[in-house]
């Protein structure tokens, strides 16, 4: 009985370990979530809109550049107005996040 207990708690424990490292909290079987960031804000209007992406595949293949500085770069913006990351999840087998600059 005591194995039995033993084996539940490491198994909850392996679980729920991690969750609050991530920049989001994603679900066990499917997630898909859109989280502000804080931008400098110094842009008066959102004329462009530039994305940057970066995939993971069972956590053995990520790639892809989800940086801030090639969503801005992928629509020529010079100044920022927001940025809004979105990430989209499937069991823990495939991930994508992608990150979307506004700005002039």
């Amino acid at each position: 009985m005591s194995k039995a207990i033993f084996a539940a708690t490491a198994l909850s424990v392996s679980m729920l370990s991690g969750c609050a490292m991530t920049p989001f909290q994603s679900g066990s079987i499917y997630s898909a979530q859109k989280l502000p960031i804080d931008a400098p804000n110094i842009a008066t209007s959102c004329g462009k809109k530039g994305t940057g992406t970066s995939t993971n595949i069972l956590g053995l293949f990520a790639f892809g550049d989800a940086s801030i500085a090639s969503a801005k770069k992928s629509a020529g913006i010079t100044k920022i107005d927001t940025v809004d990351v979105a990430h989209t999840g499937v069991l823990g087998l495939f991930s994508t996040t992608t990150v979307e600059v506004c700005g002039e």
